[in-house]
């Protein structure tokens, strides 16, 4: 007995058939797709997914010191010649408006007597103004790390490209380094009732000049 077609005037192949030749005609277009990605790289080209190395680090920058005070600065047009006084005392007449409240220290703890414009470290090793942050760590070495990494004082520029940093002086003042407290904001008032439209506060003329 002779098989008779489904369908006059064709073969109908069977669903598993079907399947099959889905099945590899989609691998065949994901083949040649690939094929096309492959050739189109470099052998630099990164794969797809893989990490990437990170930047090579930039140029780290001290930033100089503030300006000093012309009327101190240099310390030899006053200090040059004179007599150096090593008593530990009040100021009463020359540098008698600063305000000291660094500890136990005293003026000549960091600065040095024989050559005034410069500091000197506690092993008698001299260091520029532009330095004194090496001074600063000699007693503030918890902060040294910190202060590299960035996340005491203020940085700018990148965290792997060129990276500024400025010195200890910049925020502190060396004399009295603690920072002044800082009188906390009212707490924000709760919204208002929905449907109300909130009352703005007039700000007084004395908040409204600390913010310009």
């Amino acid at each position: 007995m002779s098989t008779q077609p489904d369908e006059p005037g064709g073969y109908k192949p069977p669903p598993h058939q079907i399947t099959t030749w889905t099945t590899l005609g989609v691998s065949a277009v994901l083949v040649l797709v690939l094929v096309s990605v492959r050739s189109s790289q470099t052998p630099d080209s990164p794969r797809p997914g893989a990490l990437q190395p990170l930047p090579p680090d930039g140029e780290l920058v001290l930033l100089d010191r503030p300006e000093m005070d012309d009327e101190y600065w240099p310390c030899g047009d006053c200090h040059e010649g004179e007599e150096t006084n090593f008593e530990v005392r009040e100021m009463d007449e020359e540098h008698d408006e600063m305000e000291f409240g660094h500890g136990t220290t005293w003026c000549l703890d960091c600065h040095d007597t024989e050559e005034r414009e410069k500091l000197h470290l506690a092993g008698g090793t001299l260091v520029d103004f532009d330095d004194s942050w090496r001074l600063c760590t000699q007693c503030h070495g918890d902060k040294l790390d910190d202060w590299r990494a960035g996340v005491h004082g203020k940085r700018t520029g990148s965290w792997r490209g060129d990276r500024e940093y400025r010195p200890c002086v910049t925020c502190h003042n060396p004399h009295s380094p603690a920072f002044e407290p800082i009188a906390p904001k009212p707490p924000p008032k709760p919204p208002a009732p929905f449907g109300q439209e909130p009352q703005l506060a007039q700000r007084t003329e004395e908040e409204a000049n600390s913010h310009e």
